[in-house]
């Protein structure tokens, strides 16, 4: 039998540590502490639910909603609006004016970076404002821990 160095004795309690004892411990730990799920919510639901309280007269408020990290957000979709029906929202009745990043709720001491995009509803395309159509399904939804 070959004596081991110290540096793969080392080595194999590294790799073992991470593995054996991380299971246990977490098992251990998971008994009385909540676990949390990360869940995914649709663009649509949350447009839906951002607008869902809002008065007769109160067609010109910003609704922060997020969104999912992707490369459309980040390219940018100020000034663009829903080119078709859209949570309950007829074609070209809402434009997104700004978009940015923020932290998310903490929740068991894990926060998440969240995507954002502030939208206005109108009564309809608006000629004075420059806007470009965009399918509002294709942005992502957002992560949600729960």
């Amino acid at each position: 039998m070959r004596p081991c160095s110290r540096r793969s004795l080392l080595s194999m309690i590294g790799v073992t540590l991470p593995f054996g004892l991380g299971a246990g411990a977490s098992a251990m730990a998971g008994a009385g502490t909540p676990s949390f799920t990360l869940s995914f919510r649709p663009f649509e639901d949350s447009v839906r639910e951002a607008f869902s309280a809002r008065s007769p007269g109160d067609d010109s408020a910003c609704r922060r909603v997020e969104v999912g990290e992707s490369d459309l957000v980040r390219a940018g979709v100020q000034g663009c609006h829903n080119d078709r029906p859209f949570a309950g929202f007829p074609a070209g009745h809402l434009r997104i004016v700004r978009t940015g990043s923020a932290p998310g709720p903490l929740h068991l001491g894990v926060r998440l970076y969240v995507s954002t995009v502030e939208i206005v509803a109108t009564k309809g395309p608006c000629p004075e404002h420059s806007t470009r159509p965009l399918d509002f399904s294709t942005l992502p939804p957002a992560p949600i821990l729960s």
